[in-house]
């Protein structure tokens, strides 16, 4: 069994999986709560499935990007959990869940969540690569608009907030999710969590951050990203 945890915005969500398929989910609007709602949150799941701790054989983690202290509450729950338990982590990278349900599509997809002051956490995955090499940026509200175009598909927590300053934009072409938040779900975590520990990847609890994305996680990701996948 394995445990997914999300806490990257405002939005949070826990699931219990086996082999990356959601078992018990629970997703709910925590706002500036995530320290006092989360490990209830994985208790009740735990007790709906009749579960343990002990029966755990793997943690994924929405590593962000995300809110500072959102973050640091799901990454460092995970991190103890793991340490404790003597069991894999494995992170996931929030766009990429975002980006997820739509990698299938036949075009680019573009996720988006608020980062706040005008600003966007964007991420960018290419049709013919699905989700194995994004590419992240923080951008402002203006020079996202400048970026897109009519070929791509815009989904994620701030994509039905933009719509109507994209469609001002670009007209009607735009693709733009009609998912209202919360648009991610642990069970997504859980399925890509699973794909990588099955690749052999998994994330030292030790030496793991949140992914804030400032300009230097940027560049950083980004090679990463390109370095894992063989590219």
């Amino acid at each position: 069994m394995e445990l997914s945890i999300d806490t990257s915005t405002r939005y949070a969500s826990v699931a219990l999986s086996r082999e990356g398929s959601a078992l018990v989910e629970i997703t709910w609007r925590s706002e500036r709560n995530h320290s006092v709602e989360l490990v209830p949150a994985i208790r009740e799941i735990l007790r709906r499935a009749n579960t343990k701790t002990s029966e755990l054989s793997s943690i994924f983690i929405a590593r962000g990007p995300g809110g500072f202290s959102a973050l640091r509450v799901g990454i460092s729950t995970a991190k103890t959990m793991v340490v404790s338990l003597g069991i894999p982590l494995v992170s996931v990278g929030t766009l990429d869940a975002e980006a997820r349900p739509y990698t299938n599509v036949g075009r680019r997809v573009c996720a988006i969540i608020n980062a706040g002051r005008d600003r966007l956490y964007v991420g960018w995955f290419d049709a013919a690569s699905s989700l194995e090499r994004p590419q992240y940026e923080v951008l402002t509200n203006e020079e996202f608009l400048g970026k897109i175009d009519g070929d791509t598909l815009l989904c994620g927590e701030e994509a039905t907030a933009m719509a109507e300053s994209i469609r001002e934009r670009h007209g009607e072409h735009a693709f733009i999710s009609a998912m209202q938040p919360p648009t991610r779900r642990a069970g997504t975590i859980a399925d890509l969590g699973y794909s990588r520990l099955q690749s052999g990847e998994r994330d030292d609890p030790i030496t793991l951050e949140p992914l804030y994305l400032r300009s230097s996680q940027v560049d950083t990701a980004n090679r990463t990203w390109s370095k894992a996948r063989g590219s």
